[in-house]
């Protein structure tokens, strides 16, 4: 479990890498949010609830349904980032940690949440998302990671950059991802408030240019590392680019769905 003090930490860095973050993480793929949709039974009166909302990555892919969106994000800039950007949509950013949101008994169809939902402290976070779901109402989380492999050349030299400038962006070795999984879906279920979820797989091909990951990397740890270090990475990038026609990635998009019991 964080302590406080690295959850405030981790949302002034949030607040710092914002822009980094828009435009260099990868789009989640439209399967993913219209399986959300179908499977929750969503419709344009529907009410829907996102917790760690950042400035708007994953609520924008939701936001042309005509969905009352409220977006619960503790970094009061992403807040504002958001609001701005979805004011002529029916959507609210409110800046809070979900943990000390007053939430609205029974009243929203589903909760979402893309790459957060480990930044929130349980059991408190099952208890409220129970709290104020209607009736048989949905929990959607959802991440995407980067399952390298052991016996690719790129993967294990790309690894040890990675490792090099701590510099992991939801990366993760591919033959520990079956915990994980069992992780997740154990952590829903034995809150004794959700179903067992459903577990669905998306796929995402992606050839970076060294740039391109560089800026991907910028997302995570690497902004924070000193101008020669980041120059040194980048060229390290460029090296393995050249190398490999590419730095190729097959991103693993991974929903949890589950149901209030």
């Amino acid at each position: 479990m964080r302590t406080e003090g690295e959850r405030q930490e981790a949302i002034k860095d949030w607040n710092k890498k914002v822009d980094f973050y828009d435009d260099y993480r990868p789009d989640y793929p439209e399967e993913l949010i219209r399986a959300v949709i179908k499977k929750a039974n969503l419709t344009a009166k529907s009410k829907v609830l996102e917790i760690g909302a950042g400035s708007g990555k994953a609520t924008a892919q939701f936001a042309d349904f005509g969905f009352e969106m409220i977006c619960i994000e503790p970094g009061v800039d992403l807040a504002k980032k958001g609001n701005a950007r979805f004011k002529s949509k029916n959507i609210e950013f409110i800046a809070s940690r979900f943990e000390d949101y007053s939430e609205l008994p029974g009243y929203f169809d589903t909760i979402i949440s893309a790459q957060a939902f480990h930044w929130v402290e349980q059991p408190i976070g099952f208890e409220k998302c129970a709290n104020t779901l209607k009736k048989c109402g949905c929990l959607a989380l959802f991440w995407h990671l980067d399952l390298s492999r052991d016996d690719t050349d790129l993967d294990q030299e790309l690894v040890s950059i990675l490792d090099k400038y701590n510099g992991f962006v939801s990366c993760m070795p591919q033959e520990d991802y079956p915990e994980r999984m069992e992780s997740i879906s154990s952590n829903i279920t034995e809150s004794s408030l959700f179903q067992k979820p459903e577990i669905i797989h998306f796929h995402l091909e992606k050839n970076f240019t060294a740039d391109e990951y560089y800026n991907y990397m910028l997302t995570g740890n690497l902004f924070f590392k000193t101008d020669e270090e980041k120059k040194i990475c980048r060229e390290e990038l460029a090296q393995l680019a050249e190398k490999y026609s590419g730095i190729k990635r097959n991103f693993t998009y991974e929903l949890y769905l589950t149901q209030k019991i």
